[in-house]
């Protein structure tokens, strides 16, 4: 055993730490995320033993955040792809514009979040018995609400690689975890402490699942917190298809074979 060389190999692996946005993610931000995020849930889920629809609550707010991961991977990862495998010159040295390569990935992502869809449903009905139909039509419009999040969370982190380069793609994966604690996605959000109330309430993904809970314990929407979110989503949605348009532009002219 030679202690030269344990540390060399030590060293070998915390130099990267310093720029490895990736290491330093799966170190520090997820297991903060996670802790907080169960740590909040199961407090309330001990105080609500007694609410009713409580199973149905949690499993709808798991399918309506899926619906918001797949959303904004499709636009992200559509990028990433691009770039990992050395084409996003070769895609844009061909006639195709970059509004149509918008709405081939919206197009896109409509498709695949909806397939994953017809898988997640039947599966929660067969297994928890819970048939998520019984939201009626405000299913499809919590969906939709969703979805337009996770668009423009997809274009926020698209906009980033672009302009910084792959050296950042984590935040393809970390930007939409910061939705998860501030969303109130298993839990109500006066449960929050008071400095992140504020924070939930400028996102349009709070109003979506604390209407999804009132409709399935009271039987009833607040409309007004539905037309918030879709305001929300819109006014957010504008300004990062922007900040995405810009980035590309601020990229190509860089040139975009630096990607490869």
């Amino acid at each position: 055993m030679n202690s030269r060389r344990i540390y060399a190999f030590f060293l070998r692996h915390m130099y990267p730490l310093k720029r490895d946005f990736d290491l330093l993610s799966d170190m520090v931000y997820w297991p903060i995320i996670d802790m907080f995020l169960w740590g909040v849930t199961s407090q309330w889920l001990v105080d609500s033993s007694g609410v009713a629809n409580l199973v149905a609550a949690l499993l709808t707010a798991l399918v309506l955040w899926n619906v918001i991961w797949r959303s904004q991977a499709e636009v992200s990862r559509n990028l990433m792809d691009e770039i990992w495998n050395n084409n996003l010159v070769n895609l844009f040295s061909t006639p195709l514009k970059l509004r149509e390569w918008l709405a081939g990935v919206l197009i896109l992502s409509i498709v695949k979040t909806s397939l994953t869809l017809g898988l997640l449903i039947p599966v929660v009905v067969l297994l928890y018995s819970v048939n998520l139909i019984q939201l009626g039509l405000w299913l499809p419009v919590f969906m939709l609400l969703s979805t337009m999040t996770g668009w423009w969370v997809g274009f926020i982190a698209a906009g980033i690689v672009l302009r910084h380069g792959p050296k950042v793609q984590t935040v393809v994966w970390t930007l939409p975890g910061f939705l998860l604690p501030f969303s109130a996605i298993y839990y109500p959000v006066d449960r929050l402490p008071e400095w992140m109330i504020p924070i939930a309430k400028v996102l349009p993904t709070t109003y979506v699942f604390e209407s999804m809970r009132s409709l399935l314990n009271t039987g009833a929407v607040p409309v007004d917190q539905i037309l918030i979110s879709a305001g929300l989503n819109l006014i957010y949605l504008g300004l990062c298809i922007w900040f995405f348009v810009r980035s590309f532009e601020y990229s190509r002219n860089l040139g975009l074979g630096r990607f490869d």
